[in-house]
């Protein structure tokens, strides 16, 4: 915008914001910055109320701009910020008590929410989300966990296709084999696997799907690890995941029930 439309909107009270955006440090800033502080000036521009007929036209025109942009500013954030460059990757520490799912979901929430409108307490907490994410790595170990069970389950699921039928089952009752089997899937397996599974499930469940909507919305290029990493359709390592387990528990499933070895049979 023009000088004079900028030193209009001194009675916006929004001169000393956009100096701090012109400024050396402003130009140089993070995407997080950079996309609160477009979150800041869309709200003083929608907020701007004026006497002047002329000033509250350009700050509500200013605003449509502004609005406009706001999804490349939240796709920069995305795609640039520090913080999710440490997630788009594979990171191999354990996920132990999977602690830095609430804030990994809560900043997702959040940078969805900020897209549609902007929130002062939303605004308030964003760097500090954005610092413990980073820490945590919560995606990065995430799909990592996700990638390795895939792994472990196509592996398992073969093993059981290849040699369950050679197990002897004599008028589908169980054999000494079986037994031994049936011994490790309940004592084992049933009690330390398949909750693990449970959590690793839970725990995609409970924030892909709320980072793939928030991407789906956001102008990006086909970016195909971004969609691997953070989507959940055909391909991601999500659905790769739970394609897996399907298959991993219908296995079971058959060779259990084809041994007389199934809960209550």
């Amino acid at each position: 915008i023009s000088l004079r439309q900028t030193w209009a909107l001194r009675k916006c009270q929004l001169l000393g914001l956009i100096g701090e955006r012109n400024g050396p440090l402003g130009k140089t800033a993070p995407p997080s910055q950079r996309f609160l502080y477009s979150l800041q000036l869309l709200q003083g521009l929608r907020q701007c109320r004026h006497t002047d007929p002329q000033v509250e036209a350009l700050a509500q025109q200013l605003a449509k701009q502004k609005a406009r942009r706001l999804p490349f500013e939240a796709w920069q954030l995305l795609a640039e910020d520090p913080a999710f460059l440490a997630n788009w990757r594979f990171d191999k520490t354990p996920m132990g008590d999977f602690a830095g799912l609430d804030n990994t979901q809560t900043l997702f929430h959040d940078i969805n929410a900020l897209l549609q409108g902007a929130n002062n307490a939303l605004m308030a907490r964003l760097e500090t989300e954005l610092g413990q994410f980073s820490q945590s790595r919560f995606l990065a170990r995430l799909n990592q966990q996700l990638a390795n069970s895939t792994a472990e389950l196509n592996a398992v699921t073969q093993l059981l296709a290849r040699y369950g039928p050679d197990v002897v089952c004599l008028h589908g009752r169980p054999g000494s084999q079986a037994k031994r089997i049936r011994d490790f899937f309940f004592s084992y397996y049933g009690k330390r696997v398949q909750p693990y599974l449970g959590q690793l499930s839970q725990s995609d469940n409970l924030t892909k799907p709320v980072l793939a909507a928030l991407i789906a919305q956001l102008p990006h290029p086909d970016n195909p690890q971004i969609n691997r990493y953070a989507g959940i359709g055909p391909g991601s390592i999500s659905a790769d995941f739970k394609a897996a387990l399907h298959r991993h528990t219908q296995q079971w499933q058959q060779f259990l029930g084809r041994c007389g070895l199934r809960p209550g049979q």
